[in-house]
């Protein structure tokens, strides 16, 4: 999915496109590198009164086989709400590949804080984690008011 249009689902969710002129931007840039590789980089945002998002992706080939990418967004809400994802992954030319992504959010009107991640290694598999926190710092019931 293209992030034009992830963050152009973003504005019709939030309702940014029911507002005062919205501004949605965003840039890709694609380059070759040595070796027949290719870079490409994009990036975009939305920033509205009832939110502010943003994101940006990189991918990166070298001809040889192997590939990197990574990415990220945040979003934040005019009543304090945030979220956060982070990405990566990479892949050698011998086959060995790895992987990692994080998720933060946070609840505006009660101060729970979930963190989430996940890892994957070629050979080992996949790894999971999560859990919640309140605003002083205590671990709570993911969903609860505390």
């Amino acid at each position: 999915m293209s992030k034009t249009f992830w963050l152009a689902s973003l504005a019709l969710a939030t309702g940014l496109a029911a507002q005062a002129e919205p501004l949605l931007q965003g840039k890709r840039i694609v380059t070759d590198t040595a070796n027949g590789g290719l870079a490409v980089r994009s990036a975009g945002s939305v920033n509205g009164r009832q939110v502010d998002a943003a994101g940006q992706r990189r991918l990166r080939t070298d001809g040889q086989g192997n590939v990197s990418a990574q990415g990220s967004s945040a979003v934040s809400t005019a009543n304090g709400g945030t979220a956060s994802r982070n990405a990566r992954f990479t892949r050698s030319a011998d086959g060995t590949a790895s992987g990692e992504r994080s998720s933060t959010a946070t609840n505006a009107n009660t101060g729970v804080t979930f963190n989430g991640s996940t890892t994957y290694t070629k050979g080992s598999g996949v790894s999971r984690s999560a859990g919640c926190t309140d605003a002083s710092g205590q671990t709570v019931t993911c969903g609860s008011a505390r």
